[in-house]
């Protein structure tokens, strides 16, 4: 007996150290925050005659990174030069997207061509299968505009605005700033920009600092953003919705209608 009674008290102290560790974690999701950072640039110094299509693909380039617990935890993505997604553990890499592909992946280009080869059916047969989907899809968004202008889902949408309004604004960037020059090779154009441009500054303070180039194309811009999210505030926001009334009929139509799209 006294056995037994000692391999439950272990098993109940290692019970509650997990208890303690998952209540620990979970609290720091919650409450300490996410912070993200980001960075996008176009390098087109010179100005073009023509829609300088290839050199904005070409001299584009997007940094964003996600880091918590100071950095401990870090997940960055770097695209569309690279296409690599990393994730970092006390600073060191864990997994990459950057790394060679194996042998088995490079054949998958091959088998899709094989598949794409034994898709036999015309093209009246395809043309009327997206014409259905297409159909259906207009359904749908029919009928969740009925749904939504509903007596029921008037109230449930001003209750999810009122919230998401908090969460946007919890989540935009703390900074933000956009810089460069920009030419639309149209001096109407470039009026029309200039003038929403002179509307808008006032309320952006020194985030925007853009210049225009009036008779060719150009774009040479520099943009950069940084904010943190804090978990528990997208939680508190939507958890009270999950029991509201008024929203969990509308989720319900919603969730049929999407059956039916399928």
């Amino acid at each position: 007996m006294a056995i037994l009674l000692t391999v439950l008290k272990w098993i109940g102290i290692i019970l509650l150290i997990l208890l303690v560790i998952v209540l620990v974690i979970l609290l720091l999701v919650l409450f300490v925050p996410f912070r993200y950072k980001g960075r996008a640039g176009v390098s087109d110094p010179e100005c073009h005659e023509e829609f300088p299509v290839s050199v904005l693909k070409e001299r584009s380039d997007v940094n964003f990174d996600v880091s918590w617990l100071g950095g401990l935890i870090k997940v960055a993505a770097v695209f569309p030069s690279r296409k690599i997604v990393s994730l970092k553990v006390f600073g060191k890499e864990v997994w990459s997207t950057g790394r060679k592909k194996s042998a088995e992946e490079e054949n998958e280009p091959e088998k899709e061509e094989e598949e794409k080869e034994e898709d036999t059916r015309s093209l009246c047969d395809k043309l009327e299968d997206l014409f259905a989907k297409v159909e259906k899809f207009f359904d749908f968004i029919d009928y969740v505009h009925r749904v939504l202008t509903g007596r029921c889902g008037r109230r449930a949408w001003e209750k999810v605005k009122v919230r998401l309004g908090r969460i946007g604004g919890h989540i935009a960037p703390q900074m933000w700033k956009l810089s460069g020059n920009i030419g639309l090779n149209d001096p109407c154009l470039n009026g029309n920009m200039n003038i929403a441009y002179s509307v808008i500054k006032p309320f952006t303070e020194d985030h925007l600092k853009l210049e225009t180039e009036w008779d060719l194309y150009r774009c040479n811009l520099e943009a950069a953003a940084a904010g943190k999210i804090q978990i528990f505030v997208p939680v508190k926001e939507t958890v009270p919705l999950l029991f509201d009334k008024d929203c969990r009929k509308v989720f319900k139509k919603l969730l049929k209608a999407k059956a039916k799209l399928k």
